[in-house]
């Protein structure tokens, strides 16, 4: 009875270190890219400046109707906006109306019938690590659910640019104002 106990017990503690390894591996590497990127670079005008700028797509095809495409198809059941709130105060009201941008371009898009969905289908989120694990293991960010994700300089940002992968759009800014521009860029292409 004890031995059998033992072995149970052992088999349960693999079970648990190679799931928790597996989740700390996906969670790690969600956001990975393989390949290279087909890269076009555009500038966008804000005011008096100019936004140097690149749109990537590791799926081919030109980026811009990846981006419609990715967001704007009949297999689309909810679109989840996710994002890392920064510890400075002061960043977090251009990273909310970066994704709040995104959100009223998918509500219009819903309104004039483009979307077969609800306003509550877009789901704006705070992203955990469980949801790193379900994009790793192709729950979230697939043709129904696809993920708008926004890599700021908090979680690694350091260039702008928007990259378009496979149930994934990657919006990355060097800072929080440059987070609005791309979205406000995105926005507009689910609008037209």
């Amino acid at each position: 009875m004890t031995s059998r106990t033992i072995k149970i017990v052992a088999a349960l503690t693999v079970i648990i270190v190679v799931l928790a390894a597996y989740c700390v591996y996906a969670s790690n590497h969600a956001f990975d890219m393989e390949g290279e990127p087909e890269i076009q670079p555009f500038q966008m005008k804000v005011g008096e400046e100019v936004l140097e700028t690149n749109l990537e797509t590791y799926v081919g095809g030109d980026p811009v109707r990846m981006i419609q495409y990715t967001l704007i198809n009949p297999e689309v059941e909810r679109i989840y906006i996710l994002f890392r709130a920064s510890e400075i105060e002061t960043d977090n009201p251009h990273l909310l109306k970066a994704s709040a941008s995104v959100g009223e371009g998918l509500g219009i898009a819903i309104g004039k019938g483009k979307l077969d969905m609800t306003p509550e289908d877009v789901l704006p989120r705070q992203i955990t690590w469980f949801q790193r694990v379900l994009i790793y293991s192709g729950f979230m960010g697939t043709d129904s659910e696809p993920v708008i994700y926004f890599k700021t300089p908090n979680v690694g940002g350091t260039v702008d640019r928007i990259i378009v992968l496979k149930g994934i759009i990657i919006i990355e800014s060097s800072t929080y104002e440059n987070s609005y521009i791309l979205a406000s860029y995105v926005r507009q292409l689910v609008m037209s």
